[in-house]
C-alpha cells in the first residue's frame, strides 16, 4: 500500500496544472489537478465555488512548494505566455505582501514535507500548521503536532506560549515551537506545559 502511494506521488510530481490567483490564495479547478494534488499529495483544501463545483484552494506555502516542484503554472495575465509565467521568486514576492513572515513559514513547511509529514493549515492565532504522523489519513485521523512558528524580531510572551500549550493539551496534541536560524535552517522545540507555567510564575514573583 505504501509502495503504491509512493508511485502515485512520484507520478504526480511530473504533472503540471494551471492555477488562478485570488488575493492570498490559488485556485485549481482542473479535476485531474485536484485528484493528484489533494488526494495523492495531500495538499490544499477542497471547497465549492459559486457554481457548486469542487475546487482546490491552496495557501501561499502550498503554492510555493508546488511551484518549486514545477507542478503548477501560474500566469500574471489572461494571455498565457512564457513571459507571463510566474517563477518561484515572483510568487514569493506576491504572497509576501499578505504575510511578511512567509519565507520563514515556507522553510518550516517545506522541511516538514520533506521529512514525510502531512502538513495542514493550523487554527490561527499563532498555530500555523497541524502535522500528522507519517502514513496517517488526514481526512480521518487527528493531527499529532501543532506547530507554533516564532521568528527573530517577533518577541513571544510566555503567557501566549502557555495558552498555546493549553490548546494543544486540550486537543491531545503535542505543541512544537519552530524557528528558522540565520542559515535558513529550521529548528524545532517540543513544549511542555508545566515548564512554561513554572517560568511564568517565576516572572510574576
Amino acid at each position: 500500500m505504501t509502495e503504491k502511494r509512493n508511485e502515485e506521488a512520484e507520478k504526480a510530481e511530473k504533472a503540471q496544472f494551471e492555477g488562478i490567483l485570488q488575493k492570498d490564495k490559488l485556485i485549481i479547478s482542473n479535476l485531474d489537478g485536484i485528484n493528484e494534488i489533494y488526494f495523492n499529495s495531500y495538499i490544499g483544501t477542497l471547497e465549492k465555488n459559486d457554481d457548486n463545483k469542487e475546487i482546490l484552494v491552496l495557501d501561499p506555502v502550498e503554492v510555493l512548494l508546488l511551484c518549486e516542484r514545477k507542478r503548477i503554472l501560474v500566469y500574471s495575465d489572461i494571455i498565457r505566455t512564457e513571459e507571463n509565467l510566474y517563477e518561484f521568486e515572483d510568487l514569493l514576492e506576491y504572497f509576501s505582501q499578505f504575510d511578511d513572515r512567509l519565507w520563514q513559514k515556507y522553510i518550516i513547511y517545506m522541511d516538514l514535507r520533506k521529512r514525510g509529514y502531512i502538513v495542514r493549515a493550523g487554527y490561527g492565532e499563532g498555530i500555523d500548521f497541524r502535522v500528522y504522523k507519517r502514513g496517517a489519513d488526514f481526512e480521518k485521523d487527528s493531527a499529532k503536532f501543532l506547530i507554533y512558528p516564532v521568528f527573530e524580531g517577533y518577541p513571544i510572551d510566555l503567557r501566549d506560549l502557555d495558552k498555546m500549550s493549553r490548546v494543544a493539551m486540550s486537543s491531545r496534541k503535542d505543541l512544537v515551537v519552530a524557528t528558522v536560524d540565520r542559515l535558513s535552517k529550521p529548528i524545532y522545540y517540543s513544549v511542555n506545559k508545566f515548564e512554561i507555567m513554572n517560568k511564568v510564575e517565576e516572572e510574576e514573583e
